[in-house]
């Protein structure tokens, strides 16, 4: 007979202080943690993160050749072999397969979210864990496209209006899948929280985007650190503001629930609450 007892808590904040901006979030304490988990999952979530990389990359790839019929003609961007009719054409076709994978891929992406916010928590995942947003799929990239094409509308008027809404929409996958929130409603939930709390997230932000483009001119090598670094930092602020509901299985152990720091009680089996 099992002696186990179920108990449900919740991690960070709650919606209602998300809104109200009724608790303390320092861009400092993100940046120190973000890296700590980064450091800490580095093996078991890099393989995620390569992963997500080559299924995005793929789908980009077939994407831009069902547009462009043979790819190699990017080429002639390169040696200025293509007249201004080509070049048109051919950004179109990259915009349109950019757009393509990124909707396509966005139940991977959410998977690699909640495993980000997993560690957040103090769980440990595997890279199997990747395809746990496969069960939001619908509703994920409905709120990806919805985010794409707001960006991409206010980044015809001001470019960085379109990086501002890019930061504002970052919680939304999150409330998708461990909140059940509709998309629309998610990205209002994430606007409003991220306006209240604009100025210890911005600064994080713009060093997250300092740090991309510092990867990219070493050959994208700092990617391995960048990206899962980028996933925490989501994890750790959507934790922090929105809060996230646990439930953990004891067995013969402490009934105190476990803190950011130390996961893993004595004898205590846990499991996470949403059915990812």
């Amino acid at each position: 007979m099992s002696n186990n007892e179920e108990k449900e808590f919740n991690v960070g904040g709650r919606v209602d202080t998300a809104l109200s901006g009724q608790y303390e979030l320092k861009a400092n304490n993100i940046i120190k943690e973000a890296w700590q988990l980064t450091l800490k999952n580095f093996w078991s979530f890099s393989p995620t993160i390569i992963v997500l990389i080559i299924l995005q990359l793929a789908i980009f790839i077939i994407a831009l050749k069902m547009q462009l019929g043979d790819p190699s003609v990017l080429f002639s961007l390169l040696d200025g072999s293509a007249d201004e009719v080509q070049i048109q054409s051919i950004i179109q076709s990259v915009m349109v397969a950019n757009f393509s994978y990124e909707i396509i891929s966005a139940p991977l992406y959410a998977g690699v979210c909640l495993m980000a916010m997993s560690h957040a928590t103090g769980f440990k995942t595997q890279t199997n864990h990747i395809f746990k947003g496969l069960q939001f799929t619908i509703p994920v990239m409905l709120v990806t496209i919805m985010s794409l094409v707001l960006q991409g509308l206010s980044g015809l008027l001001l470019p960085f209006l379109s990086l501002y809404l890019s930061m504002a929409f970052s919680n939304a996958v999150f409330l998708v899948c461990e909140k059940r929130v509709t998309p629309m409603r998610s990205l209002f939930l994430s606007l409003r929280a991220i306006n209240k709390k604009i100025l210890a997230v911005t600064p994080v932000y713009i060093l997250i985007l300092l740090m991309f483009f510092a990867a990219a001119l070493f050959y994208g090598i700092g990617f391995i650190f960048v990206l899962p670094f980028f996933f925490h930092v989501k994890g750790i602020i959507y934790r922090d503001m929105f809060g996230i509901r646990m439930r953990v299985i004891q067995s013969g152990g402490s009934n105190t629930p476990p803190n950011n720091n130390n996961s893993s009680g004595n004898n205590d089996k846990k499991s996470q609450v949403f059915d990812a």
